[in-house]
């Protein structure tokens, strides 16, 4: 009787596991069936966000080289928190729910989901990659961990936010709440949030920020996505949003990210140019128009005229002659050129997904790395030229929604897919790496824009919609013209 006891009690706590998970589940399929998709989604990106800054925060590093007992590895800054994993357990799980929600009230509706390009495109890079990894590639591997990623942001995807205010102001504090702690951490912590001796752009300064981020280029962007964030979506409070402002500038200054400075004036000349002019041409006279066009361009011609300029007034061409990894953009090309050499056996399929694995990284006395730094040859590396094909036709659907709801979105979703090429430089954001952590945060916020401007109606069947409104409030002897120009 005890044997029989002993060898029932696992299976009994099997049983009684899948049942408290399957009650769980309906409790909260239930339960949030009455929560708005928007609210929804901030609770994801509030999650996503400080589960990565916690990720950093609750480790031991030291930055300080010269205090530094041993050599530092990549998982001393990525291996995330005690409770990282059950977190991500939990969002997993409600995401799968969500899925199953927005499957069921996909079957309700007469017409198709205009957003299922970027979701089937998306699914297919993720899917696709982890098949390859797991049956094609010379040193196959599976790991469930890689399906977290593509759950969460089906989840993503299948929510239908009416407004996107929750959605900003949860991005906002998430971001506010690093570049507080970043900045704080100056002088309470300074050897966890500033690595010296590293030279930057910066003339004098011989280190840079990593703040509660795994890396400069990590914190860079987030900070440049908070401003992107502000200006598309200020803060309802003055105090808010300037410290929201002068924390990220900060912040973009010190962590001294060549790519992201890079990326501004990028920005500014597909995003905020264009837009620019298309207000000016729907202005209301000519004068109006000529005027705004004029300033724009006037304001152009400064930004370049500064770009020429700078390299001459700081001497950047002596001082990457004097910082010779600068050309080398910090030593990655070696990382490059030995991923790419163990891509040249499998060019269709790969390495695997341990091309920068713990055996590789003692093979070549690089505890430090744990990516390829860079999407490209990290795909190749890991999933070959198939699966660069798979990427590229996600980025493809992608640029194709932000350039067919440009003014609809007033360029939010061609600017959060440029700053995630940005992060492609020089890292490799689009690997499955984990659900909590930046990378996934900015990814989940360029679905969320995306899909939600994907769905809105074409611009041209507004126009009779707001001739109507205009025919209704103008005076009865206007009607009759106005009738005359409304579109057929």
């Amino acid at each position: 009787m005890a044997i029989f006891l002993v060898t029932a009690i696992p299976v009994i706590l099997a049983i009684a596991l899948a049942l408290g998970l399957a009650a769980g589940c309906v409790l909260q399929y239930r339960l949030t069936a009455g929560v708005r998709p928007e609210l929804r989604l901030a609770v994801v990106l509030l999650i996503v966000g400080l589960g990565a800054l916690l990720s950093v925060a609750l480790t031991t590093r030291e930055l300080d080289d010269a205090k530094a007992t041993g050599a530092v590895t990549y998982d001393d800054v990525s291996g995330g928190f005690a409770a990282s994993r059950w977190f991500s357990l939990f969002l997993v799980l409600a995401s799968l729910i969500e899925v199953a929600r927005g499957w069921a009230e996909g079957r309700l509706r007469a017409t198709a989901d205009p957003a299922r390009p970027l979701l089937w495109t998306m699914l297919a890079y993720y899917l696709g990659t982890a098949l390859i990894q797991a049956v094609a590639s010379d040193v196959t591997d599976f790991s469930l961990r890689s399906l977290y990623v593509p759950v969460l942001l089906s989840a993503v995807c299948c929510q239908r936010p009416g407004d996107l205010a929750p959605v900003f102001a949860s991005a906002r504090l998430v971001i506010l709440t690093l570049m507080l702690a970043s900045l704080g951490g100056i002088w309470l912590k300074p050897d966890f949030v500033i690595h010296r001796p590293e030279p930057g752009l910066i003339p004098g300064m011989d280190w840079r920020l990593y703040g509660l981020t795994p890396h400069a280029n990590a914190i860079g962007p987030i900070a440049l996505l908070g401003l992107l964030v502000e200006f598309h979506a200020p803060s309802r409070w003055r105090v808010l949003r300037w410290l929201t402002l002068l924390s990220c500038a900060a912040v973009l200054v010190l962590a001294q990210s060549k790519t992201t400075w890079i990326a501004m004036p990028l920005m500014l000349l597909f995003v905020w140019l264009p837009l620019t002019l298309a207000r000016g041409a729907a202005g209301a006279d000519a004068v109006g128009r000529f005027r705004r066009a004029v300033l724009t361009l006037s304001g152009l011609i400064v930004v370049m005229v500064a770009m020429a300029a700078a390299p001459a007034a700081f001497d950047v061409v002596g001082y990457v002659e004097r910082h010779s990894d600068l050309v080398t953009l910090t030593g990655r090309t070696q990382i490059w050129d030995i991923t790419l050499q163990a891509w040249r056996d499998n060019v269709l399929f790969g390495y695997g997904p341990e091309i920068w694995g713990v055996d590789r990284q003692r093979e070549f006395h690089m505890s430090y790395v744990g990516h390829a730094h860079n999407q490209v040859v990290q795909t190749l590396g890991e999933a070959g030229l198939v699966g660069l094909v798979l990427l590229l036709v996600y980025f493809a659907a992608l640029v194709a929604t932000a350039l067919r709801q440009f003014v609809a979105s007033r360029g939010i979703i061609l600017l959060l897919f440029m700053l995630m090429l940005v992060r492609c430089v020089t890292e490799a954001p689009m690997r499955s790496e984990g659900v909590l952590s930046w990378s996934t945060f900015l990814h989940a916020l360029l679905i969320v824009m995306a899909c939600h401007y994907a769905r809105l109606p074409r611009a041209a069947g507004a126009v009779p919609k707001a001739a109507h409104a205009a025919e209704r409030i103008a005076p009865r002897h206007l009607r009759r013209h106005m009738h005359v120009m409304q579109p057929r």
